[in-house]
């Protein structure tokens, strides 16, 4: 098992170095598969005219901007590195009113129970130091009934694939990503915090665990990132 230091502190330190190049390398390094993924957990979501939406790990706020132009809702994008929510603002100030940032921690959000109709996270639950309280926190701020979707790398269960995937993932992808951003070492925390990362099966686990019905779980890509669409089941009684 990886053991990997997610401390808030940390986290928020490292996104805060590679903010600027986030983006281009999410791109790049994805072969430009990223965008159809986000466009894929946000139309799991269904989300209407008048929803308030929370973007957790919202980075450079991405999601928060194709989601807005998909409906006519509210976006709260909450992010533990102060840069990249600088960068969420600037692109979404075209939709200011809509776009709200929250600098804060995702293991202890400052908003009230039964806040939010639906949320989503792209690439973020990874860095989660304690999933259960990740979980159980977005359970928290969800409507009864609310969708949560949840975009994810993971690793590859067939063999002979897998063995391709990790040839780039443990070699390539740290390298490219380290002269890119000037950040090798935010890099290889890439490529450890998937590695160390639960596989489907067991996250689905956790997540009924908390609570949510595991309404869709699929894997994009031959097994390299995994969709979950969960909803929030209300409390009997």
């Amino acid at each position: 098992m990886i053991r990997i230091d997610k401390s808030p502190t940390i986290i928020a330190s490292m996104f805060d170095r590679i903010a600027s190049t986030y983006d281009l390398l999410n791109f790049t390094l994805s072969f430009s598969m990223d965008e159809r993924w986000r466009k894929t957990i946000i139309s799991s979501l269904n989300i209407k005219d008048g929803d308030n939406v929370l973007d957790i790990a919202t980075g450079t706020g991405d999601m928060a901007a194709r989601t807005l132009r998909t409906a006519g809702c509210m976006v709260t994008g909450l992010d533990i590195s102060r840069r990249m929510l600088d960068i969420a603002a600037k692109k979404n100030k075209k939709s200011r009113g809509r776009f709200l940032i929250t600098a804060g921690d995702a293991l202890a959000m400052p908003f009230s129970n039964e806040t939010f109709d639906h949320a989503m996270t792209a690439f973020g639950i990874r860095n989660m130091s304690n999933l259960p309280t990740f979980l159980d926190e977005v359970f928290r701020v969800l409507k009864d009934g609310g969708k949560m979707a949840v975009l994810e790398l993971s690793v590859p269960s067939h063999l002979s694939w897998k063995w391709v995937y990790l040839a780039y993932f443990k070699t390539i992808l740290p390298v490219i990503g380290g002269l890119v951003s000037g950040d090798f070492k935010a890099y290889r925390y890439l490529r450890d915090s998937v590695m160390g990362f639960p596989p489907p099966a067991e996250l689905e686990r956790l997540m009924k665990e908390s609570g949510f019905e595991v309404v869709q779980s699929s894997s994009l890509l031959l097994g390299i990132a995994h969709i979950y669409l969960l909803r929030k089941v209300a409390a009997e009684g």
